[in-house]
């Protein structure tokens, strides 16, 4: 059997597509495939509302169960994550219909975060996140990062 144009040649498929949806030519198009990737698409953003969550929400762990060892690097890691996650949930809001779930694997990946990166015991560790979703992004919560560092360290 032979392989189709999107298998073979994605680059060269979608700008085969993108001519088909330009001329309104729904005789040329790959509705499969165009299904396919628009899935695609979609699960690529939860993936990063979720690797940002990670990255948030390890931070946050580290700052609460680690206050003796908080840094300049995780209040920028904080305050970056929150604002890119806003960013991302502005420009795909309807994300947030799975932010449960989003938070629930964010916690999971953000966990094993902080065993990598500290000496805490998985014991010590709540099972689950004690955040929402928007408890996480607000800048006041925890780590407040409405102000700049010096503001948390005199």
């Amino acid at each position: 059997m032979t392989a189709s144009l999107h298998e073979r040649d994605f680059y060269g498929w979608v700008q085969q597509q993108c001519a088909a949806l330009r001329e309104h030519n729904s005789g040329q198009l790959d509705w499969d495939g165009l299904q396919e990737e628009l899935e695609a698409l979609g699960r690529q953003e939860y993936r990063e509302l979720v690797s940002r969550l990670a990255v948030l929400l390890g931070h946050l762990l580290k700052w609460q169960f680690q206050p003796e060892r908080r840094s300049h690097s995780w209040f920028l890691s904080i305050r970056e994550q929150r604002r890119a996650i806003a960013r991302l949930l502005a420009q795909n809001s309807s994300l947030r219909a799975r932010a449960a779930d989003a938070v629930s694997d964010g916690f999971e990946a953000g966990v094993d975060l902080v065993l990598r990166e500290t000496d805490l015991s998985l014991r010590v560790l709540p099972a689950c996140s004690a955040w929402s979703l928007d408890q996480a992004l607000d800048p006041g919560m925890l780590c407040d990062t409405r102000g700049d560092w010096s503001d948390l360290n005199p």
